[in-house]
């Protein structure tokens, strides 16, 4: 058995190696990102302390229940969002060949806020317009404010009448992956992916399709067991992974077996198991563990405890191990992969080109795989 060292300098020499050629269409969300910080106390006009943890932030919620509060938000970076488009901007970076497609402009018109990733993206199919999000940013985690009206208008009619069925199954036939992210917010995605299968099922050799639910607790019980079950249905067709957080993978596994279970490699070979499903992929903040046919693997991640942005580090998580997959690495070193596109991202506020991503691997293995800065 390899060491950890060993193993992060494989995926090192793979992606020198493997030029980031395929072609990929991700979706399908969009939301404009407005990252904040909430002031606990203020020095001076440039100066304060913000609340540093969720926990303190709830506490000073509770404690004014039956009364009131004010709470300075300090507006830090306005940016692109949604789960899609932060993904599919990584994939952009690591040089891939990304048709993006979601909630991106209204009228076929790209909001300004993607504008530039559109002009690096190999096209831009917009939707409707995108969402708002105030992600408010703490040391331990972040609560995401999601203003979401628009986002109805994202489902197979609207997918159809900008790429008609015969068209998709065309463009589909030359690429490799689709990744499929924020189920939870785009309340007809069912008919997106039950649509997509059938395209799939059409377009050539067998492909692979990752999804994140992306946080389903507002989701009834109902609609997340039917999600579920459409993901064994596709299948059938296409090689599904299933990503999720612990906290989603938590949630997924209440739904399937009424508890979730401790281990994590456990949990996500049963869920896999269960719905008979190529692999579910989960990752918490400090690792990330991962269940196939073939068995379960777990990785320490290259943890820091003051992360600079947290906010789309689960979405570069998931760039990184479709990165992984789209380089022929094997599921430990897709973890590899994930862990440090999300390290470097969370580190730096920006998601790393490949050779920075090579670059941040050969640092992570010359602490032997231990925590980094």
């Amino acid at each position: 058995m390899s060491s950890k060292p060993d193993l992060i300098d494989s995926v090192a020499t793979k992606l020198e190696s493997t030029p980031a050629n395929a072609g990929v269409l991700i979706g399908f969300d969009g939301f404009v990102d407005e990252i904040i910080r909430l002031v606990d106390t203020r020095q001076s006009i440039s100066e304060y302390t913000p609340i540093s943890t969720i926990a303190e932030f709830g506490k000073r919620i509770s404690a004014s229940a039956g009364l009131s509060c004010n709470i300075e938000m300090v507006p830090v970076q306005v940016k692109l969002g949604g789960n899609g488009p932060i993904m599919a901007n990584n994939l952009v970076e690591q040089g891939y060949a990304v048709t993006y497609c979601g909630a991106t402009g209204a009228h076929g018109d790209i909001h300004d806020v993607f504008v530039d990733f559109a002009n690096r993206c190999a096209e831009v199919i917009p939707l409707c317009g995108p969402g708002h999000t105030d992600a408010v940013e703490f040391d331990d985690g972040k609560v995401m404010l999601g203003k979401m009206n628009t986002l109805p208008e994202v489902n197979w009619q609207s997918l159809l009448d900008q790429v008609p069925f015969d068209d998709l199954v065309s463009k589909l036939k030359d690429m490799s992956l689709v990744g499929c992210v924020n189920w939870t917010m785009l309340p007809l995605m069912n008919s997106i992916l039950s649509g997509l299968g059938e395209v799939l099922a059409k377009a050539g050799p067998r492909k692979k399709l990752f999804i994140d639910l992306t946080d389903p607790r507002k989701r009834s019980r109902e609609d997340i067991a039917g999600v579920l079950a459409l993901l064994t249905r596709l299948n059938e067709v296409v090689d599904v992974v299933l990503g999720l957080n612990e906290n989603e993978s938590v949630q997924v596994a209440e739904v399937l077996f009424g508890v979730p279970g401790d281990d994590l490699t456990t949990r996500a070979q049963r869920i896999r198991t269960h719905l008979k499903l190529f692999e579910v992929v989960i990752h918490p903040t400090r690792s990330a563990a991962v269940a196939t046919a073939d068995g379960e693997w777990f990785l320490e991640g290259p943890y820091t405890p003051k992360p600079r942005l947290t906010t789309g580090a689960g979405d570069n998580f998931n760039a990184g191990y479709c990165n992984g997959l789209l380089s022929g690495l094997n599921p430990a070193q897709c973890l590899v992969a994930g862990v440090c596109s999300s390290g470097f991202y969370v580190r730096n506020c920006r998601s790393a080109t490949r050779p920075e991503l090579i670059e941040f691997l050969k640092s992570w293995s010359e602490v032997d795989g231990g925590d980094l800065p």
